[in-house]
């Protein structure tokens, strides 16, 4: 019982109702998972997100926890439709919760405002082609922090996170890793997010577009009054119009110590950050012309 005594004490405080979920149940009690447990006790968890997520509360605070190990592999997206839902893992490195999407166009879906993912993993496992998005965020408000998408031996997601009209949405110290070969499209897409938070996260593959993209031809699609700031941005294409990081002409906000590096032979052209004010950020081209990087906005080389 020290194992439940300990996870308890050790979650962050809620005013609202916490539910469990485990793949495999508490060997220390000998529980054992199912969707049709309450999933309130730790010994007894729920088996998968989804069930839990049926069981919350619009806007209560109620807390999905994720137990260590957990592994679930869904063949239909997993999807948040309750306002106000936190989905919290544990554990760290490989222990994490991890979610291996078993179909193409399977995604996590953040679809209700105010939900918050923290702490999973996301992989590809068996899937031998490239899936849509690792995370796809189509309300306000939503959080994503601590998350990981797994680089696979061959297979990629299309997109790494998507988020789509939606305002304040939050992306924090998450790790959006991709294939350094071809076949993702973009890491992280950003359209229409005005006040979007982007701190802390790296974002690395070979992407076909972008590394960071806010590029879909609307004037209601770019991002304004945005903070981007203490990101590694990595593109390794080095086809022509494939950035680390492209923003739409009209996006506005704060740029400030980024670290950038693109695929292509001048620095000028893996970078462009629209409106935004730039201050202190950095960029690397991977053709070898400027090793140490240079501020952006320096002439181009």
């Amino acid at each position: 019982m020290a194992f439940i005594a300990n996870t308890l004490n050790n979650l962050p405080v809620t005013s609202g109702r916490i539910f469990f979920v485990s793949s495999t149940g508490n060997s220390d009690t000998g529980g054992r998972a199912s969707d049709g447990n309450e999933g309130r006790d730790p010994s007894v968890p729920m088996a998968t997100i989804d069930a839990a997520v049926a069981r919350c509360r619009a806007n209560k605070g109620d807390m999905i926890v994720v137990m260590p190990g957990h592994s679930e592999d869904p063949t239909a997206s997993i999807t948040l439709d309750v306002a106000g839902v936190w989905v919290y893992g544990l554990g760290w490195g490989a222990s994490r919760p991890t979610i291996t999407f078993g179909a193409l166009a399977a995604t996590l879906s953040m679809a209700a405002a105010g939900c918050r993912v923290s702490n999973l993993r996301f992989d590809l496992g068996t899937v031998a082609a490239t899936v849509t998005d690792a995370i796809n965020i189509t309300a306000a408000d939503c959080i994503v922090e601590g998350c990981e998408t797994i680089v696979h031996a061959t297979s990629q997601f299309t997109n790494l996170l998507t988020a789509t009209d939606v305002e304040r949405v939050v992306i924090l110290n998450n790790r959006f890793r991709s294939l350094h070969t071809a076949g993702a499209t973009s890491g992280v897409v950003v359209d229409g997010c005005d006040d979007l938070q982007m701190i802390g996260n790296e974002i690395s593959g070979h992407f076909g577009e972008h590394a960071l993209d806010n590029t879909t031809p609307a004037a209601a699609d770019e991002i304004l009054r945005a903070n981007i700031s203490h990101n590694y941005i990595k593109n390794d294409s080095t086809t022509a119009g494939d950035m680390a990081v492209e923003l739409d002409a009209a996006a506005t906000g704060i740029f400030a110590k980024n670290l950038l590096s693109g695929g292509l032979a001048t620095t000028a052209a893996n970078y462009d950050i629209g409106n935004m004010s730039s201050i202190e950020s950095y960029i690397v081209d991977d053709a070898g012309v400027d090793v140490h990087g240079i501020v952006l906005g320096t002439a181009a080389i």
